[in-house]
């Protein structure tokens, strides 16, 4: 029998009660509402605002279903806390027995093969083994003999991290169990398989969006999935349903080639057209159509070579000769994608050094919808899920439809049989903050900044930025859009201020984060990596600056591909694909500041559109109810008494 909301209420109040927290409206509405969506089978879309706790909602909610669900999340983070904290804690007090799993691409776990090949003469390496494979290699040998799961996560420190990636193999490579030698041995495939039959499993967006690419052939049945950090799927769905050829990619596979014995001259000629892929592709910019010209010239070429290749692979290289045809094939399919794109996807060249050949679906709905929507009860969570009073953006956008019926849809297959399919409709709800923005919290325009267009707005935003840096003791996130302005900015705070100044791709992501929450005084300058996910509560983040709203390039390709779509339908560019793509990021980036309810702050925002331009209330309305501040003198009073002295 199905659970009742009322079971799932059980559960969740033990697992609080376990934690010494206290009861949540919010909370209790929100598993009230997945329990409810499961029990019924329609999707639910719910925004659930920091702090509400709705990583124990819907656990309790399908834990108390009895289904197969799969959690997926966007950051590693997040998928963390969930199995290692979470989880744990449920299985503990949740008085439910359930068993779960963590199951992460094939990349993440050593492969056998390619480990026994690189301690022979066969080693297939896509790059040149650093001086430390030498010293590694035994080490990467005693992980396999000792490690349960061969998970990167459990791998022993000092082994350099390019001496990992000799050892693994890509979700394109894998010949499968069946025909690799160390196929009964395998760690993904183990891992795979331990996945089956559990009641919670742990995924993230990327695999879960590659398993509905391969036609659901990536994770076991599962009755209904949950997307935590949904505002991230429709970037995610893009890049899966997509495909990419590159110069680099196709020196790699012929040396790959090359060392299974395939044909001289078919390896031979595979490095020539990469090399004219390179040299036509740097005469290119932005969109283009691959079946015309230079390009699709190269195409047509590139198809037979491929194909010529792979059968002249010798067949007694066993497992990594069909590692390498693995691959070939994979290209040879995004050669086929490209020759004849579909009249929804666009093609364009991407990358400054490394370029590439890039083909997206237009609108990833219409291709989501019918292996995801039609054929799993679906919950979309996220602290932000964007403007509209459904959401409407962004659920259109992933191919759900705001006036349709909850009710499922009984289907005839095609052999005949009939089953009850999701229908595309869904259940809204947005969750209160347990926070007090208006009390905790303002939101800072600078209206005597010049337009972000004009010549004079950088320095002067300069000399805003450390004014208010000041003000707050560092203690600050500053939210770039762009790498020139983190540069800028970066620089000035080192000049003109006495703080740590922590900057993007100085250091690892993980060792910033972890800088800038332990020293109350640095300041951290970063781009779009860092608009979401990153939780530093307390006194290091008293003030979070976003230097201009954050709207899509004009010359972006995939964006301006979107916007003609909507005005050939008879939408407009700006108002249905620039403002609510750029509300949802804004939203993003002023949810790194308050935290918890013992925090307070100030989100400014460089960028006087967002006082004075006839669209700002779109973006107004998708941001927590701050007090809206044009004075700088009481923003710099709040920050000084929000900055906590340090001792």
């Amino acid at each position: 029998m199905p659970a009742t909301p009322v079971d799932a209420l059980t559960v969740l109040e033990r697992s609080v009660a376990a934690l010494g927290g206290d009861d949540r409206p919010g909370q209790q509405a929100l598993t009230e509402a997945i329990a409810t969506a499961i029990e019924s089978g329609h999707h639910l879309v719910a925004e659930a605002p920091t702090g509400s706790g709705k990583s124990l909602a819907y656990l309790a909610a399908a834990l108390a279903a009895g289904r197969r669900a799969v959690v997926a999340t966007a950051t590693l983070a997040l998928q963390d806390q969930l199995w290692h904290k979470d989880l744990p804690h449920l299985e503990a007090h949740a008085g439910v027995d359930f068993h779960r799993a963590l199951l992460k691409g094939r990349s993440n776990y050593l492969c056998l093969a390619r480990l026994e090949a690189a301690r022979g003469d066969d080693a297939l390496f896509d790059e040149r083994p650093a001086a430390s494979f030498t010293a590694d290699l035994p080490r990467l040998q005693k992980f396999a003999n000792d490690s349960e799961t061969g998970d990167v996560a459990d791998l022993p420190s000092g082994i350099d991290p390019a001496s990992w990636r000799l050892v693994t193999c890509g979700p394109h490579e894998c010949p499968g169990a069946t025909r690799c030698d160390s196929g009964d041995s395998c760690f993904a495939e183990l891992a795979r398989m331990e996945a089956d039959g559990v009641e919670v499993l742990v995924v993230n967006h990327a695999l879960y969006c590659a398993h509905l690419a391969t036609e659901g052939r990536l994770l076991p049945e599962h009755d209904l999935v949950i997307f935590d950090e949904a505002h991230a799927l429709d970037r995610t769905a893009t890049n899966a349903l997509g495909t990419d050829l590159s110069a680099g990619g196709l020196h790699h596979l012929a040396a790959r080639l090359g060392r299974v014995n395939a044909t001289e001259t078919a390896v031979n000629a595979l490095h020539a057209s990469a090399e004219r892929l390179d040299l036509a592709l740097d005469e290119l910019e932005g969109r283009v159509d691959p079946s015309q010209g230079r390009i699709a010239e190269l195409l047509v070429a590139l198809g037979e070579q491929l194909a010529v290749a792979s059968r002249s692979v010798d067949k007694d290289k066993g497992a990594l000769g069909a590692h390498a045809v693995r691959l070939a094939g994979s290209q040879l399919e995004a050669v086929r994608r490209l020759q004849s794109p579909a009249d929804t996807d666009v093609v364009w060249v991407e990358g400054i050094e490394r370029r590439s050949l890039r083909l997206a679906p237009v609108r990833v709905g219409p291709r989501l919808a019918p292996v995801l929507f039609s054929q799993v009860p679906t919950v979309l969570l996220s602290a932000t899920l964007g403007p509209g009073a459904r959401f409407e953006p962004l659920t259109r956008a992933l191919g759900l439809d705001p006036d349709a019926d909850l009710e499922p849809e009984e289907v005839v297959e095609a052999d005949g049989e009939r089953r009850t399919r999701p229908s595309l409709g869904y259940e809204a709800l947005r969750i209160d903050s347990p926070f007090d923005h208006r009390e905790q919290a303002m939101l800072y325009v600078p209206r005597d900044l010049p337009d972000v267009r004009s010549a004079d707005w950088e320095q002067l935003a300069r000399d805003e930025l450390c004014e208010l840096v000041g003000a707050a003791g560092g203690r600050t996130l500053v939210l770039c859009t762009s790498w020139r302005v983190v540069h800028s900015f970066s620089e000035v705070l080192r000049e003109r201020t006495e703080h740590k100044v922590l900057v993007q791709g100085e250091d690892p992501a993980a060792q910033l984060i972890e800088q800038f929450s332990a020293d109350e005084t640095s300041c951290l300058v970063a781009t779009r990596a860092f608009w979401m996910g990153l939780d530093v509560p307390g006194p290091s983040c008293v003030l979070v600056v976003i230097d201009r709203l954050p709207f899509a390039r004009p010359d972006e390709p995939l964006e301006q591909a979107r916007r003609e779509d909507v005005e050939r339908a008879g939408g407009n560019g700006f108002r249905d694909v620039d403002l609510p793509g750029a509300a949802l990021v804004l939203s993003q980036g002023a949810g790194r500041l308050v935290r918890s309810v013992n925090d307070c702050g100030v989100v400014a925002v460089l960028d006087r559109r967002l006082a004075t331009a006839g669209y700002r209330k779109v973006l107004l309305d998708a941001l927590p109810p701050m007090r809206r501040v044009v004075d700088r003198d009481v923003v710099c009073d709040f920050l000084a008494k929000s900055a906590r002295p340090v001792a």
